[in-house]
């Protein structure tokens, strides 16, 4: 149930009969030159729908921007874009939280896709949580955690999963292909660059960071795939927050 299309006394109903409030965070970032800049949040919008459609919860509308990224990520100064600094984006956060307690919400849920985000998320429910009495929040900060051995093998087939720099990478692209496929072009070919292993250069040099803004490839990544994955990640949240309800 979108929070957006009720009314105030319809959605103040649904909180008092304790249907969980789901927020997802996003960002507006660079994605190589084969995804839309706000591929993040149409991802976490996708998976929060159909979670709340499982569980009965209530989507608030979500946060489009998110903390800045860093370097390792394929991110970095080279790809400017409007941000939220990490305190903005704390404050943000935090006041959503504060409003939907205020306003019955017993079960709050955070979702976030963009890496980043995850640190400010957690000190920014924190307070909130706090000075509420009788609520709680569950965040899922990094859903690809719900994707078993076959999937992750599938998606890295030369070792262990490197997340950090899968950005824009072959997770992002195959469900991008699936929920958006007029939004996706072709992944590039992988560039050569000297990524700083343990520790950030500031600013960051232009070697540190592929010059697509794409670190592994992408170009073998398929729609299919990409239904599997987000199958997986909304049976594994949904299950998860039904447990806690």
């Amino acid at each position: 149930m979108n929070a957006a299309e009720l009314t105030w006394p319809a959605f103040r109903e649904r909180l008092r009969e304790g249907a969980p409030l789901l927020l997802t965070v996003g960002s507006f970032e660079q994605h190589g030159p084969h995804l839309p800049l706000a591929t993040d949040s149409i991802i976490v919008e996708h998976l929060a729908r159909e979670v709340a459609g499982r569980v009965g919860g209530v989507l608030l509308p979500g946060l489009a921007f998110g903390a800045p990224s860093r370097p390792r990520s394929g991110g970095g100064d080279g790809f400017p874009v409007p941000a939220l600094t990490l305190g903005a984006l704390l404050a943000s956060v935090e006041a959503l939280a504060e409003g939907a307690l205020r306003a019955g919400a017993r079960t709050l849920v955070v979702l976030s896709w963009h890496m980043e985000n995850a640190a400010v998320l957690w000190d920014a429910l924190r307070g909130p949580l706090e000075r509420a009495q009788g609520a709680r929040a569950l965040l899922f900060e990094a859903p690809w955690d719900y994707l078993d051995d076959e999937l992750t093998q599938v998606l890295f087939p030369e070792g262990p999963a490197l997340w950090p720099a899968d950005h824009a990478g072959r997770l992002e692209t195959a469900v991008m292909r699936h929920l958006a496929p007029a939004l996706v072009g072709e992944p590039p070919e992988p560039v050569p660059f000297r990524p700083r292993h343990g520790y950030d250069v500031l600013p960051t040099p232009p070697d540190a960071v592929p010059a697509t803004g794409v670190v592994l490839d992408a170009r073998d990544a398929h729609a299919g795939l990409g239904e599997r994955c987000l199958r997986a990640m909304v049976e594994g949240i949904a299950g998860a927050l039904t447990a806690e309800l």
